[in-house]
């Protein structure tokens, strides 16, 4: 991983301007509490937006053009269910049906263009979440590209925005990401978020915000706390019970 962060402290727009700039070529993982997706880039352009809840929005399109079958459309969507992440980040949903021989590059390469545009516009009003930007090693071979300036999608998503288009879905936002839906809120206090909830992460419960999954990121930033709390205030005392719950009183 080269780069990561909170969506809340730099939106999706500024890492994708930084990136253009810098010619990047690497896969954007994004997730919040509704959705996750990946942004290929290549050179800082934008080759393909993947959001793997809202594929199907290509495949609508692609019916109502006439280029796909309802069967072919359910059947792909239906073998989805069975692939991994990594496959899914492999392989979006126009290159699975491409490799299917169910269109052609021709057909869907403009139905994907305006799909572009209608993802970074959605992305654009991504609030909460996180990103992270790795140069894969074996990025996919598209044999469909749009090939999409940043500058031009972004112009766009805000331009819609400034004439008051609204997102057909509702996106949730909270103003503490770490805190929200806490299985152990109840227990907690005013003067344990004030000690232990940092930007990202609560060392309290030991888990972050959306990376559930990152423990041990979580435990070095506890243990990085711990020492400098030690250096600052050597006569603090804190224990940790033996079951790992934090024993305020000792």
């Amino acid at each position: 991983m080269l780069l990561s962060g909170s969506i809340r402290r730099f939106d999706l727009a500024s890492v994708l301007q930084f990136l253009a700039q810098e010619h990047a070529t690497g896969i954007i993982e994004v997730r919040d509490f509704d959705e996750f997706g990946f942004i290929y880039l290549i050179e800082g352009r934008v080759q393909a937006i993947s959001l793997p809840m809202t594929d199907e929005k290509l495949g609508t399109r692609l019916l109502r053009a006439g280029l796909l079958t309802e069967q072919q459309l359910s059947e792909v969507l239906m073998a989805d269910t069975l692939l991994s992440k990594e496959e899914k980040k492999a392989k979006p949903l126009g290159q699975r049906l491409l490799d299917k021989g169910y269109i052609t590059a021709d057909q869907v390469r403009d139905i994907m263009a305006k799909q572009t545009l209608d993802q970074v516009f959605a992305l654009a009003h991504w609030q909460n979440g996180v990103f992270e930007f790795d140069e894969s090693e074996t990025m996919p071979e598209f044999t469909i590209r749009i090939t999409g300036s940043v500058q031009e999608l972004l112009l766009d998503a805000y331009r819609r925005i400034d004439e008051g288009e609204m997102m057909k879905t509702t996106k949730t936002v909270v103003d503490n990401e770490v805190c929200f839906g806490c299985p152990i809120e109840s227990e907690c206090s005013d003067g344990i978020k004030e000690k232990y909830l940092k930007s990202d992460v609560c060392l309290w419960r030991r888990m972050g915000a959306i990376i559930d999954d990152d423990y041990e990121r979580v435990q070095d930033a506890q243990k990085l706390y711990k020492s400098r709390e030690a250096n600052a205030r050597p006569k603090l005392q804190t224990a940790l019970d033996s079951d790992g719950s934090l024993d305020l009183d000792s």
